[in-house]
């Protein structure tokens, strides 16, 4: 983690192992994805604003981030969501939908006896969202160098109005944003396709990648409390430089799946503890039967002492599931969050006793 990143989330929780979860659900009804989510992730858990896509296509990741790019209007075409329009009436929805979202959030906390402060939520990262939004010529926002430029620093903005507003709604204080960067390794090696398909575009230098990230992590933690979480598959060879590009950036939170990880990935995820970054370890899978409390904290365990780390590093561990809960009937998703609870619990107590 850069020395230079400003001051993240200080939050007393923070301090200890706990919850969270990836944000989509299954369903249409998100008032009783909110009822299950916060009765099982309350303080020093960390709740999630969930996402339901099933609602539609104004309600995926894709939609609702460009939703928040408030100085540039977008529709939807054929070949996707095409930016540097008036809104159309998708694009009118989609924002109209994430607003309703934002009410329903401030009036869940509002019936709290205790609000919480802290939220994790889930955007696109800005590469990602680049090479999944057009122009007007139907070309990728992320072929043109301006125009890439202009639509990441519109987003940078839009992101911290979004949290200005749910500060103000709320009353949240500390946020926790999962940066869905699923392409950045696509863009790094000049893998995104053309809108023909019958070329791919060159690849964006890692310093710009780098920069852009910086600026858009430096200019929100500038104004608000967060910590920012990012993961990056296990199967990219260069795993290892794209986790240092993103801690270079200030992202100093990791996803990671034990059950795929190599060696070289187990050090760089010690480095990262070390350097007082954070791990968001995908402890279960939902709808598989769970092992037991004792088997999962050692399992969780040995890992990290094998590393040598210190158990009073614990501190640094976030337990969620592997993957969403897209496919999960509520019955799954409270089996998960119940035992990851549990394993936490035994953690926390192992790291308190050292």
């Amino acid at each position: 983690m850069p020395d230079s990143t400003p001051e993240a989330s200080t939050h007393p929780a923070e301090q200890s192992v706990h919850v969270t979860c990836h944000s989509a659900f299954a369903g249409k009804e998100l008032l009783e994805v909110h009822k299950v989510v916060r009765g099982e992730l309350g303080e020093p858990h960390l709740a999630v604003l969930p996402e339901l896509p099933e609602r539609g296509i104004w309600a995926e990741p894709l939609a609702r981030s460009a939703a928040l790019i408030n100085e540039l209007g977008f529709d939807l075409q054929p070949h996707g969501w095409r930016l540097g329009v008036p809104d159309g009436i998708d694009a009118r929805r989609a924002r109209a939908l994430l607003r309703s979202d934002e009410n329903l959030l401030a009036d869940v906390l509002g019936e709290e006896k205790k609000p919480a402060e802290r939220l994790k939520l889930s955007v696109m990262g800005p590469w990602t969202l680049s090479a999944n939004l057009y122009l007007s010529n139907g070309e990728r926002v992320i072929s043109d160098h301006g125009a890439r430029r202009d639509v990441i620093q519109a987003y940078t903005l839009g992101l911290n109005d979004w949290l200005s507003r749910l500060t103000r709604t709320s009353g949240l204080k500390y946020y926790t944003v999962q940066l869905e960067e699923s392409h950045l390794g696509l863009v790094l090696d000049g893998k995104i396709p053309t809108a023909s398909g019958y070329r791919t575009l060159r690849s964006i230098p890692r310093s710009e990648v780098r920069s852009s990230l910086q600026e858009l992590t430096d200019a929100v933690q500038a104004q608000h409390s967060v910590n920012w979480m990012c993961a990056v598959p296990h199967t990219d060879p260069a795993w290892v430089q794209r986790v240092d590009l993103l801690t270079q950036a200030g992202v100093d939170g990791l996803i990671i799946n034990p059950r795929a990880m190599d060696y070289q990935q187990w050090e760089r995820m010690a480095g990262l503890v070390e350097a007082g970054g954070r791990v968001y370890l995908e402890a279960l899978t939902p709808g598989q039967r769970p092992v037991g409390v004792v088997q999962g904290v050692n399992d969780i365990l040995k890992p990290w002492r094998t590393l040598g780390l210190p158990l009073q590093k614990l501190s640094a561990l976030r337990l969620m599931p592997h993957g969403d809960f897209r496919a999960s009937s509520a019955g799954e998703v409270l089996q998960s969050l119940q035992q990851l609870t549990a394993y936490a619990q035994g953690l926390e107590q192992t790291r308190v006793d050292a």
